[in-house]
């Protein structure tokens, strides 16, 4: 055997002792739990015999056709593709913009604004999910600003109608236009609206006018309730908003990270010849970042359709289920009321065969349209 094949005999051999371990792990980890979801999917698996069940069999795709056919998986299909589409092009975008802007000192304290727009991605996705859950509550700071302004309004009209020393001998113009600020449902409080009105302000005194507002606006102005995740149209609005909140500030670091390794020589040269920042930002920022990008775009749709403790924790899924996506579909189907392990793994490998599906596409785009990252 020559010294040259001894060598590379010997550079295999070593290469294998270090990569085989990874590569045990990776079988371990990755491929013999894909393998064998692949094999639930399919099978009639209901806790074994350990727990009653019945022994594992061959049951066909049965499970697929199910989702397809199930109304329930296409509204989390759909909501899960907004959240794909507000990652893709909400937070990258911002991402890029604002890691420009704090790379080329556009505003002032930079790092002050860097860390700012990174803080919601060291907070806890619990205690983020629990947050935006109490700010769109009906009884949270939302709601109360709206009602404080609703209630405002109304006692601004009410006063003009009472006027403002408080004289409590109204006449019948001036007690239906209070019921008219009521609204329909003013008018349907009463048999008689404008007599009962009448005998309601008499007993208030003079020196009650305040009081008498007050309980006039609680009687007349209806209290409004932001109601989101339970209205169909506009459920998923704020969980897209605050997943765009959340996340824009990781795609900000990494976008900002890349930037500091560009030449600023360059940069500087182009703004000699005359080069505005647009132009700057597209003729030398993105064709440098161009990898990044594409890489940070497969980072965003497959963590968008992983996605599940932020929607968990802000929604459940939601009362009506309006705001359920994948991950949440197969955890029902898994883990509540009567387990369908089968049905579950069928859902999971149906996201991993789209989340490929997207981040091919993903690359032909870059390779066909992208520029080449130096």
């Amino acid at each position: 055997m020559t010294k040259a094949k001894r060598i590379d005999r010997e550079a295999g051999r070593a290469y294998w002792m270090m990569s085989l371990p990874a590569f045990l792990v990776y079988l371990l980890v990755m491929a013999f739990p894909i393998a064998l979801s692949v094999v639930l999917s399919v099978s009639n698996y209901s806790g074994g015999k350990m727990f009653g069940g019945e022994a594992w069999g061959f049951a066909g795709f049965g499970q697929y056709a199910r989702i397809v056919q199930d109304p329930w998986f296409w509204n989390a299909l759909k909501n899960n593709f907004y959240i794909v589409l507000i990652s893709v092009f909400g937070q990258l975008p911002l991402g890029f913009i604002f890691a420009y802007i704090i790379y080329r000192r556009i505003v002032k304290w930079p790092g002050f604004w860097q860390g700012i727009l990174y803080l919601p991605n060291i907070i806890s996705i619990i205690v983020v999910g629990l947050l935006w859950q109490s700010i769109f509550s009906p009884n949270g700071p939302i709601a109360e600003l709206v009602n404080l302004s609703a209630r405002h309004q109304f006692e601004i009209k009410l006063v003009a109608v009472l006027g403002s020393q408080g004289h409590l001998n109204l006449g019948d113009d001036a007690l239906s236009r209070i019921i008219a600020l009521g609204g329909p449902q003013a008018a349907n409080m009463f048999t008689n609206p404008v007599p009962e009105l009448r005998d309601l302000i008499a007993g208030y005194q003079p020196n009650q006018y305040s009081q008498l507002l007050n309980d006039l606006t609680n009687l007349f102005v209806t209290r409004w309730t932001p109601d989101f995740l339970n209205q169909k149209n506009v459920a998923m609005l704020p969980v897209l908003f605050v997943i765009l909140w959340m996340y824009t500030g990781m795609y900000l670091i990494l976008f900002l990270a890349n930037m500091q390794k560009i030449d600023t020589q360059i940069i500087e040269s182009a703004r000699i010849d005359g080069a505005n920042e647009a132009q700057v930002m597209r003729h030398i920022i993105l064709p440098a970042l161009s990898g990044t990008i594409v890489n940070s775009a497969i980072l965003a749709i497959s963590g968008s359709l992983s996605s599940f403790a932020l929607i968990f924790a802000l929604t459940g899924g939601g009362p009506s289920r309006i705001t359920e996506i994948l991950s949440i579909y197969m955890y029902n189907n898994a883990f509540l009321g009567r387990p369908n392990f089968p049905l579950a793994n069928a859902i999971a490998l149906i996201t991993v065969v789209i989340s490929m599906l997207l981040i091919l596409v993903t690359k032909a785009f870059e390779s066909r349209y992208g520029g080449k990252e130096e």
